[in-house]
């Protein structure tokens, strides 16, 4: 709660009032975290005040709150904005030197504001392998792949001789811009050097190559993987299995499901969950269902992801009563549904028009606390207006009451809408009058201030952040 808070007041700009808060956690048994120390941070960084930024940071590291790559990241963009280049660099080493990894947001600061391996060169430092590496993989997640190429050059020309994972950095960057061609040319250019790909080089260019639809590619390096004794390993068989079946390649799929049974001794179910999508998704649900029966058999741990994904297929398939009988099996073998699995069944109820045993299960996600999906509620909230004034979904929504208070729908009501809200974004059920009559209806039973909804609805619109005593009265009942 205080972390939202503090985060609210940085974003309305009221850092003053944050820091007082922070103070005052620190003097309660609630004691401010990296996040919270970060939030100020950042804000402070934005507003130019570097100095105090770098004092609260100072501060945090002394109480042995450690840093995370948010807060390097804010002081970075800080220093940079007022021009001290070498005390970012210095704190981008840091960060490296502590293994905190870099994200996108950090490489971005580095490439707009500091050319690291550029400031290494003019102060007569050799940059490595590593920090070429860095920017590369910094402009490779930016998609900027012709600067990416520029600094391998760069450092091919300056003696630094590139290693695996160099290649491996700028493989990837082609292989997510599509770039097939490119990603192949520099794995053959790879065997030339006399550098042997490693499995992540081999598994980034087969996922590549299924991402294009080039799945004979693939296979066809599937098996030179094989033949070189590669070792394959649970990722390279998950790609293969989930890269074939979005390509339509189903019996593929199959015959190498097949192959992994023969040859691996430790199988993973994550395998047998693509394969059973694969085939709920065509339509396959007799194959599907007989492969769901042999995982039994085979003794594996049958997890919750396999029974939700084929009660999914059978709800979408309209076979709706069968895949409500894999609900008690669920709990034979102690794997309980969770809301997502409720959730499926309660839209599948909804779709058949089976009122009745929606409403049961409803009732049964209330009693174990479980949340309504966005989708599922506004399927509801889209199916009352064609229903009869005295529906029984109509009755039981009318229920909710201050006493009773349903988990589901308040919990929706608080954590997911007024988040919406706080943050100004205009949530896509305003868009229907129903919709929002039936949310203004479940608010005004629910909560004192109806004023203040209208007022909220009304910012959101605007695109206005409401004020911290709105937020707060909101989460008063």
């Amino acid at each position: 709660m205080y972390g939202t808070i503090i985060d609210g007041l940085c974003k309305i700009g009221d850092t003053i009032i944050a820091i007082k808060i922070l103070r005052f956690m620190e003097r309660g048994r609630c004691k401010p975290n990296v996040i919270s120390y970060s939030t100020i941070i950042d804000n402070l960084c934005k507003d130019r005040m570097l100095d105090e930024a770098l004092a609260f940071f100072k501060e945090m590291v002394e109480k042995g709150i450690a840093q995370d790559v948010v807060t390097s990241s804010s002081l970075i963009h800080g220093l940079c904005k007022l021009g001290k280049r070498e005390e970012a660099m210095k704190l981008f080493n840091e960060m490296l030197k502590f293994k905190i990894s870099p994200n996108v947001v950090t490489f971005n600061i580095l490439i707009d504001g500091l050319a690291p391996g550029e400031i290494m060169i003019q102060r007569g430092e050799k940059p490595d392998a590593f920090t070429y590496g860095a920017l590369m993989d910094g402009y490779c997640l930016q998609g900027r792949m012709e600067e990416a190429r520029r600094v391998f050059d760069r450092m091919v020309s300056l003696g630094v001789g590139p290693n695996i994972q160099i290649y491996n950095i700028l493989i990837n960057g082609y292989c997510k811009k599509r770039k097939i061609d490119a990603a192949t040319d520099l794995f053959r250019e790879m065997s030339q050097k006399g550098l042997i790909p490693d499995i992540v080089t081999y598994s980034t260019i087969l996922q590549g190559l299924l991402c294009v639809g080039k799945c004979v590619d693939a296979q066809g390096l599937f098996n030179k993987m094989q033949k070189d004794g590669q070792k394959l390993n649970f990722y390279t068989y998950g790609l293969m299995l989930h890269g074939l079946t979005q390509n339509g390649h189903i019996n593929e799929a199959l015959s190498l499901l097949s192959m992994i049974e023969n040859n691996e001794q430790h199988l993973s179910i994550s395998w047998y969950n693509i394969i059973i999508y694969a085939l709920c998704k065509h339509g396959k649900f007799d194959q599907a269902r007989a492969l769901f029966n042999t995982l039994f058999l085979k003794g594996l741990d049958v997890d919750k992801v396999t029974f939700t994904t084929m009660i999914t297929g059978l709800c979408n398939g309209g076979l709706l009563n069968e895949a409500k009988e894999l609900l008690p099996k669920m709990g034979e073998i102690a794997c309980y549904p969770d809301d997502v699995t409720y959730n499926i069944i309660v839209q599948g109820c909804l779709k058949e028009g089976e009122d009745a045993d929606a409403l049961m299960y409803l009732k049964e996600m209330d009693r174990r606390g479980f949340l309504l999906h966005a989708s599922t509620f506004s399927n509801i909230l889209h199916l009352l207006p064609s229903k009869a004034k005295d529906h029984i979904l109509l009755k039981a929504i009318q229920k909710l009451n201050p006493i009773e208070k349903p988990a589901a729908i308040i919990s929706f009501l608080k954590h997911r809408l007024l988040f919406f809200l706080f943050h100004g974004y205009r949530c896509i059920w305003f868009y229907h009058t129903s919709t929002c009559a039936w949310f203004a209806h479940l608010v005004e039973k629910h909560f004192d201030e109806v004023a203040h909804w209208r007022m909220m609805n009304i910012m959101s619109g605007l695109k206005v952040i409401p004020c911290l005593s709105i937020f707060c009265s909101f989460c008063q009942y």
